[in-house]
Order: structure tokens, then C-alpha cells, then sequence
């Protein structure tokens, strides 16, 4: 592991070789802009590796996958040029790919090649499983939607309310089943030493919400097994799991989890919603996306709720309330070596190891500035977890120090001219840092840092900033190292 991120130029061979590919790749699609593509792709493998120094050699590469990006909006400003939101009828769309967009009102857009390509793209579900796969336009909006298509599937009463467990953190998920309770739907947060509380009752749940990675200041990592026994022993089993997989989708193991929870008194109907922005897209972030995969067993504990008819209730729900992706977006995101399972892989491979190298070397820097690092391969027992990025608790943790820390990462990266981003977010190809505010009323924060894909001399020297700063014995001396007594929090 220690050799992952400082490998030099290898990573920099690696991540000309596959920008090289993906420009082929979309070249040979054929479209208006193939000439374009094969342009892009003969400077990617122009750049001399030998004859510079690694930080001008990814300079270059950050710039040509900024074009690559470029290209792929462009097909969608294209789409949106030539066609109107409710098109003359007697005209077609065409995706790059040569498939035909289907098209009456963009409002309720149907995305069957969208849908046939990421249904493609996944895992097969074992014998007895059987699988629907509908596209919205983020991840949220998906699991808004799933909500409350299953609400109105289940018809709950003041009698009998629909009983909601939700073990995980995400702030918008939270406030979001804030909205959606009421008397007929009640929801409950679990702790993440309470995940037992939603097998062992007292109040037995009809659907359980679980974050595989709690988007928390520790990032808790499920216990796949726990979990599966829990359930499987009862008393009380929840007929419906929903998974967000936003932070660990390619790592989730969605075939043995299936596989594991059919048991004598049947199987739940599983939902796995993720956003399709931040792993699936090669770090580009070409469009919001949000992803449901319905996975039903030929012995449900709830037979009514098939897949089929899942998918159909909640495709109406997603065109009522105008939550499927665009035809821009989907226009796009019409690139062989997007929403693919096999570039996935390699993407979220490469961040997924820069992650874990940068926690292990972070972790043993405790002693002074910072309290904790939080990464789900720190953890004990918890070394195949994946996440992409890590979370850093000052130990004086107040808003103010949060800003002389700020100051001070971003002054030592520009002085170094690094490839550094500060910026949200998670799942790009370069390196991003921010800052994470809760609650404004809380006085704290926590400094959240998101190795990229590409690794290289940019990220390794980010690595030695924040070891060095971690080093400092206060904030105090921070400020007056850098001179920045006058720095506050804004």
C-alpha cells in the first residue's frame, strides 16, 4: 500500500493511457465530434513523459481530461440547441451512440438506453433474484421518489403507520424523512451501536434505510455479517432494505448480500439508490444522476411488491414530479466509457487505494494539531471498507481555527503550484479539501480530505502539507507561523 500514491510517473503513465482510451473510445462512436475526440487523443499521447517534471507532466493531464470534459458537455448543449422541451414530434433525437431518444414532453423523458446501459453495467443477481433498474435526475430526488412510491404502495394508516429505521448520517437524508414523517409515516435514527434496535424491536420496522458508509464525522462502516444475521434471526425483519451506496457503490457486495438474506421465511425486497455523479462519471462529474436498483426473490416476504411493479410506480412518480434526467444529460452521458461497470472499477479502484494510502499516513499524526482521522480502513476489523475521502477533527475544534487552517493549506499549495482543489465533494480525479459546517450554531467543523484517482507528485505533496501541519502542537502556533492573527471565521 505504501508505494500507491508516490509511484511517480507510473501513475502519470496510467492516467495517459486511459485518458488516450476514452478519447478512442469516443471517436469511434462516429458522431460530430469524433474528429474532436481523435484530436484529443493523439495530444494525450504527444505528452512526453520523460523530458519534464512529474507536476508539468499532470498540469497537462489535468488540462486534457478538462477538454475530455468539455467534449461530453458539448453533446449535451447540442441536444439542447436543436430541440426543443416538447420537440416537433416528427423530428428525431439521436444520442452519440446512434440510439434514438425517445421524446414528447422532457418532463417525463423516458430513458430506456440510459436504463439498459446501467442495468448492463451492474452486478448479476444470483438465482431467484430478479432485478429493475430506473435512472433519476440525482440521488436524492431517487430516494425522495422511492419513498414515497413505497408509501403509497403500502398504503399506511394513523392505524398503522409505515415505520421507517434510517441508519445513517447524511444530513439531506435526514432532513429529508424529517419532511416526509408524519402520522401515517414515522422514522427513526439509529445510532451506530443501535443497528441491532432494527431486528430487535420494540417497534418492528417496515422499511430499514442503511448507509453502508454513515456520511459521519467517524464514517462508521456496516457490518455486512452483523447485519445479515441480525436480520435473518429476527424477531422483527424489516420487508424492505434500502441501501444508499453513494460512498462505496463499486466495493458494495451486492451478490453475496442478496444471497445471504434469503432465508426459510423468505426474502426483502432490496433497493440500492446511489448518486450516479460521483463514481460513475470518471471524476468528471458530466451530469447529476441518481441510480435505484430493485432487486426482488422468487420467495418475498411481500409478493405484491414485485419488480415490476416497483419500477412501473415509481417511473410514474418520476415523471409526474419531473425527476428523470434531462435529454442533455442523458445526451451527455452517452460515452462508452461512462456508467460502465469495467471503467468504474478502474476509477474508483485508483481513489478508493490514494484514499487508504493517505489515511494510513495521516493516522499516526495525532500528537498534536488534529484529534482524529476518520477513514473505514483505520478501523479495527473494518480493513476491506472503502470510502472516498477522509475526515480530520482539529482538537480545538472551533470555526475560527477551521479558517487559519484553511489559510494555511491553501496558501502552502499555491506557493507549491499543486494541483490541489478546494472545493466539495468527493470522486474526482485531483485531489479536493473543504470544509464541512453541521450546524453554524455548533461552532465546529470538520476538514474533510478527498484523495483523487490520479495521485501522482501533487497528491504526495499535499500528504507532507498536511503531515507538517498536523505536527504543530497548537493553532496558536499555526497563526504564528503563518502570520495570520488577523484571520476569522467569515
Amino acid at each position: 500500500m505504501s508505494a500507491v500514491a508516490g509511484a511517480g510517473s507510473g501513475r502519470l503513465s496510467l492516467e495517459r493511457d486511459l485518458l488516450a482510451e476514452m478519447a478512442g473510445l469516443a471517436a469511434d462512436q462516429g458522431g460530430d465530434d469524433s474528429a474532436r475526440w481523435a484530436s484529443l487523443a493523439k495530444s494525450v499521447t504527444r505528452i512526453d513523459l520523460k523530458n519534464q517534471d512529474d507536476l508539468s507532466i499532470e498540469q497537462q493531464l489535468v488540462q486534457e481530461a478538462a477538454r475530455a470534459r468539455t467534449l461530453l458537455l458539448r453533446r449535451g448543449h447540442r441536444m439542447e440547441e436543436e430541440f426543443e422541451r416538447s420537440p416537433d414530434l416528427s423530428t428525431h433525437r439521436m444520442l452519440p451512440s446512434g440510439e434514438r431518444l425517445q421524446l414528447g414532453y422532457e418532463r417525463s423523458l423516458p430513458v430506456d438506453a440510459l436504463e439498459r446501459k446501467l442495468a448492463a453495467s451492474g452486478r448479476v443477481p444470483p438465482d431467484g433474484w430478479h432485478r429493475g433498474t430506473v435512472a433519476f435526475s440525482s440521488g436524492m430526488a431517487a430516494i425522495t421518489n422511492l419513498v414515497q412510491s413505497l408509501t403509497y404502495m403500502l398504503s399506511p394508516s394513523e392505524k398503522r403507520p409505515m415505520h421507517i429505521d434510517f441508519w445513517g448520517d447524511y444530513f439531506e437524508t435526514g432532513a429529508l424523512l424529517q419532511y416526509l414523517s408524519g402520522a401515517t409515516v414515522r422514522t427513526r435514527r439509529l445510532a451506530p451501536h443501535d443497528l441491532s434496535m432494527a431486528w430487535s424491536g420494540p417497534d418492528p420496522a417496515d422499511v430499514l434505510l442503511i448507509e453502508p458508509i454513515r456520511y459521519n464525522w467517524s464514517l462508521d462502516a456496516l457490518n455486512v455479517s452483523r447485519l445479515v444475521n441480525g436480520w435473518r434471526r429476527g424477531p422483527a425483519r424489516a420487508p424492505i432494505i434500502i441501501l444508499d451506496t453513494t460512498l462505496a457503490s463499486p466495493a458494495w457486495p451486492t451478490a453475496a448480500f442478496l444471497d445471504a438474506l434469503v432465508s426459510p421465511a423468505g426474502a426483502p425486497l432490496v433497493v440500492e439508490v446511489r448518486s450516479g455523479l460521483k463514481l460513475d462519471q470518471q471524476g468528471m462529474e458530466i451530469s447529476n444522476l441518481g441510480v435505484v436498483d430493485i432487486f426482488q426473490h422468487d420467495r418475498a416476504m411481500n409478493p405484491a411488491l414485485t419488480v415490476q411493479h416497483v419500477e412501473e410506480t415509481v417511473k410514474s412518480a418520476r415523471g409526474i414530479t419531473g425527476a428523470c434526467p434531462s435529454a442533455a444529460a442523458v445526451a451527455a452521458l452517452d460515452a462508452p466509457f461512462l456508467l460502465d461497470e469495467r471503467w468504474t472499477q478502474i476509477h474508483s479502484g485508483r481513489l478508493f487505494r490514494n484514499n487508504a494510502w493517505l489515511a494510513e499516513r495521516l493516522a499516526v499524526r495525532t500528537g498534536g494539531l488534529f484529534r482524529s482521522f476518520a477513514h473505514p480502513s483505520l478501523s479495527e476489523g473494518s480493513s476491506r471498507a472503502n470510502a472516498p475521502f477522509i475526515v480530520c477533527e482539529l482538537r480545538e475544534n472551533t470555526l475560527d481555527n477551521h479558517a487559519v487552517l484553511l489559510a494555511a493549506v491553501r496558501k502552502e499549495i499555491e506557493r507549491r503550484r499543486l494541483n490541489i482543489v478546494y472545493g466539495n465533494s468527493f470522486g474526482f480525479r485531483t485531489t479536493r479539501f473543504d470544509l464541512i459546517v453541521p450546524r453554524k450554531t455548533e461552532g465546529n467543523a470538520l476538514f474533510k480530505v478527498a484523495a483523487g484517482a490520479l495521485g501522482g507528485p501533487s497528491l504526495d505533496q499535499f500528504c507532507e502539507i498536511l503531515c507538517e501541519i498536523a505536527s504543530y502542537p497548537s493553532i496558536a502556533k499555526l497563526r504564528e507561523t503563518y502570520n495570520m492573527d488577523a484571520v476569522k471565521w467569515k
